[in-house]
């Protein structure tokens, strides 16, 4: 299977898509955990170096930091929620959740 996200489109490790998803997963009621454990069903998930998930995971949060604080006045509150998913995700991989 391929996903495309056009707003993101760009050739990568084929682990990086399913961390990309993760945050949406959380966004709409997933914990961090219940999410991981759903990504397990995904092989190249479980290939993936996990200090380079952790790295993309506070890469992606970071980002969405910045935009929920000087992007667009209309996408901040949906960038803020999305900061808060990559919080919460960052922390559990973290183990300080």
């Amino acid at each position: 299977m391929r996903v495309i996200d056009w707003s993101f489109a760009a050739r990568s490790a084929n682990w990086v898509e399913p961390v990309m998803l993760a945050p949406r997963l959380i966004e709409a009621g997933h914990t961090p955990a219940q999410t991981e454990d759903l990504l397990e069903a995904v092989p190249s998930w479980r290939s993936a170096p996990p200090s380079a998930v952790t790295g993309l995971v506070a890469l992606w949060t970071l980002f969405r930091i910045y935009k929920a604080e000087y992007g667009p006045q209309d996408g901040r509150a949906f960038r803020a929620n999305a900061a808060q998913a990559g919080r919460a995700w960052l922390a559990f991989r973290l183990g300080v959740a």
